[in-house]
C-alpha cells in the first residue's frame, strides 16, 4: 500500500493558522503560507508540494485533509506511537462488556479506551460526516428518529420482519477500507483508518493478508471486525451496507413495497392483500440478496405479520397512528404509581433495580423515548416524576 503523502514534524500542521489574536481564520492554511512555515521548520520543497495537493484533491472530493497516521495524531492529540500500537493490534484499546438484553441473554459491547474513544469520535465528527446513507436507512444519522422509521409503515395490512446475524461483527476491516477509500483516502491511511476502527476478531480472508503482507509490522493473524460500542461503529456499518440497502430497496419497489433498515431490523411491509406463498417468496429472495451482499440473515427471527395482527415496527404500534405499545404505557404508569404510592426506594428494590438511581435512569430513559412518540402524554409522565423527584429531594432530569 502506497503512502504518497511525508510525515511533517511534530506541531506541523496543514489546518487551523490562526491570526495574531489567535482566532482561527481558515480550516486549511493557504499553500504559500503552508509553505513559508514549513520552509522554516526544514521540510523539503517535493514534500511540501505533495502534501499541498494532496490537500488540494482530498478537499475537491469533500474530505477533510487527513495526510498520514502522524497528522492524523497532530489533529486528536493522540501520541503517534499510540496509534501505531492501535494499527499494528500490538495493543487491544478496548474493554469487553456483557450488557444484559430486555429479552434475555447478553449483548457484548466493546468499549473503546478513553484515548481511542476520542480519536473515533473525532473521526466521526471531521471525516465520516461525509458520509450520506442509504433514503432506507434509519439508525445513527442526525436528527432522524425511529418514528421516522416507524411512520414508512403506518397502516401496513402485510409485513415481513427479517434480523440481520451479528451485524456489527459482519463488518470487517477490508469493507470499513473500502468505505475510506471512496471518501477519497489513499491506500495506506485508509488501511490505518480502518485499523483505529475496527477490532482484532476474526480471521482473515487470503486476499485480504495478501494485502496487509506488504507492511510486515501491520502484518497480524486476525482481521478486524466493527467493535459495537465504538463511535465509528454505526455510520461505518450503514455505508457498508449501502449495497445491501440497493438490493433490498429494488426488491421491494419490484412488489410495490416498502423496505426499511434500522441497523440491523429490516422491514418490508405493503398495503393491498397478498398471499403467505407471497411473503415467504419474498423472505427467500431477500435472505438470497443479504448474503450476495455479504451480511447473514437471523432465520430464527423472520416474521411474516398477515391482516389483523398487531403491526409492530421498531416497539411502536403502526396500524393507524404511530403510537406506544400498551404495554410500555403501563410499564410507565406502574412505575409511577409505584413510587407515588411507596417511596422511590421501595418501589426500586420492590422491582429489582440494583440502586435508586438505576431506576430513576431507567424510568427517565422510558419517558424520554415517549416523548419522541405521544408527546402531549409522555409531558404528564414527565410532570409526574419531576414532582416524585422532587419529594424526594432529587434534581430534575431531562427539562
Amino acid at each position: 500500500m502506497e503512502n504518497a503523502c511525508p510525515r511533517m514534524p511534530r506541531g506541523f500542521s496543514i489546518h487551523s493558522v490562526r491570526s495574531p489574536s489567535g482566532r482561527k481564520v481558515s480550516p486549511v492554511i493557504p499553500p504559500n503560507l503552508y509553505h513559508e512555515i514549513g520552509r522554516g521548520l526544514g521540510v523539503e520543497v517535493d514534500a511540501l508540494d505533495r502534501a499541498t495537493a494532496e490537500v488540494a484533491r482530498l478537499t475537491a472530493q469533500g474530505a477533510y485533509p487527513i495526510l498520514s497516521l502522524a497528522h492524523l495524531a497532530h489533529e486528536t492529540g493522540a501520541s503517534y506511537s499510540y496509534l501505531r500500537e492501535v494499527v499494528s493490534r500490538t495493543r487491544d484499546p478496548y474493554r469487553s462488556i456483557a450488557v444484559p438484553k430486555a429479552t434475555g441473554g447478553v449483548r457484548p459491547i466493546s468499549a473503546p479506551e478513553p484515548i481511542l474513544m476520542d480519536v473515533q469520535r473525532w473521526l466521526l465528527g471531521h471525516v465520516l460526516d461525509k458520509l450520506t446513507a442509504h433514503p432506507a436507512s434509519y439508525a445513527y444519522r442526525r436528527e432522524v428518529s425511529i418514528v421516522q422509521c416507524a411512520t414508512q409503515h403506518q397502516g401496513a395490512r402485510w409485513m415481513v420482519k427479517m434480523d440481520l446475524h451479528d451485524f456489527f461483527g459482519t463488518v470487517n476491516e477490508a469493507s470499513v477500507y473500502r468505505v475510506f477509500r471512496r471518501l477519497g483516502y489513499r491506500k495506506l491511511l485508509a488501511f490505518e483508518l480502518a485499523r483505529i476502527t475496527t477490532r482484532a476478531e476474526g480471521a482473515h480472508s487470503a486476499s485480504w493478508r495478501a494485502r496487509t503482507a506488504a507492511i510486515p509490522n501491520y502484518a497480524v493473524a486476525g482481521v478486524g471486525v466493527l467493535p459495537q460500542g465504538g463511535p465509528t461503529s454505526g455510520m461505518l456499518a450503514n455505508a457498508a451496507a449501502a449495497r445491501l440497502d440497493v438490493f433490498l430497496q429494488s426488491l421491494a419497489l419490484s412488489r410495490r413495497l416498502t423496505y426499511t433498515r434500522y441497523s440491523d431490523d429490516l422491514v418490508f411491509s405493503g398495503r393491498s392483500t397478498f398471499q403467505r406463498s407471497e411473503a415467504q417468496s419474498l423472505a427467500a429472495e431477500a435472505t438470497g440478496l443479504i448474503r450476495k451482499a455479504g451480511f447473514v440473515v437471523h432465520r430464527a427471527k423472520t416474521r411474516i405479520v398477515p391482516p389483523g395482527a398487531r403491526k409492530v415496527v421498531l416497539g411502536l404500534l403502526v396500524d393507524g397512528s404511530v403510537r406506544l405499545l400498551p404495554e410500555h404505557r403501563r410499564r410507565i404508569e406502574v412505575h409511577l404509581r409505584g413510587c407515588e404510592e411507596n417511596g422511590l426506594a421501595r418501589h426500586a428494590a420492590h422491582r429489582g433495580f440494583d440502586s435508586v438511581f438505576s431506576f430513576i435512569n431507567h424510568l427517565d430513559g422510558w419517558i424520554a423515548f415517549a416523548l419522541g412518540v405521544e408527546r402531549e402524554r409522555a409531558m404528564d409522565w414527565r410532570l409526574r416524576f419531576h414532582g416524585i423527584l422532587e419529594h424526594e429531594g432529587l434534581p430534575k432530569l431531562g427539562g
